[in-house]
């Protein structure tokens, strides 16, 4: 996949022990696979077939297959470990739907009516579509939570250019 200025975007794959982390990696706008698999060899088929890079806590995988180690059990501190990382060496896209990974295209409201809560009709103006799984997404409450993670990346990326001038 390709981003607007049609620089390759980098891919993920995520183990059984990071999946929590693949979802919001997701909607951050990563490609993240995950994987449904503990054995090794589908691990290692699914990174060479579309050329993921694994994320893992596993010690073992992260080594053999050069993936990125996340330490954290915690959900904010695994972010907090790897937003760095990927500020570093990936570009990210757009919105993807955590459930199945698929890039979440503009919604209008009329086409939401009956398949989001009434109060949420009501008051949100824009929604999101996945048009693989058919799972609708707007901006609520979880929305802070990654507008502060984009600030920390905004903040990141900042400071790295201050270090390289």
């Amino acid at each position: 996949m390709y981003d607007s200025i049609n620089e390759k975007l980098e891919k993920f794959l995520c183990d059984l022990t990071v999946v929590k982390l693949g979802k919001k990696l997701r909607i951050l706008g990563y490609d993240v696979e995950i994987i449904k698999s503990v054995n090794p060899s589908d691990i290692e088929n699914k990174i060479a077939a579309d050329n993921r890079k694994l994320i893992t806590k596993s010690h073992k995988l992260a080594k053999k297959y050069n993936g990125i180690l996340i330490v954290s059990n915690k959900i904010i501190e695994q972010l907090q470990e790897i937003l760095p990382i990927l500020t570093n060496r990936a570009k990210k896209g757009s919105a993807r739907c955590a459930e199945c990974n698929e890039p979440l295209v503009e919604y209008s409201t009329e086409n939401v009516t009956g398949k989001v809560p009434i109060y949420v009709f009501e008051s949100i103006e824009n929604f999101r579509y996945c048009p693989k799984c058919g799972k609708i997404y707007w901006k609520g409450t979880h929305v802070i939570f990654f507008e502060r993670w984009n600030n920390v990346e905004r903040t990141l990326k900042s400071r790295q250019g201050e270090v390289k001038q």
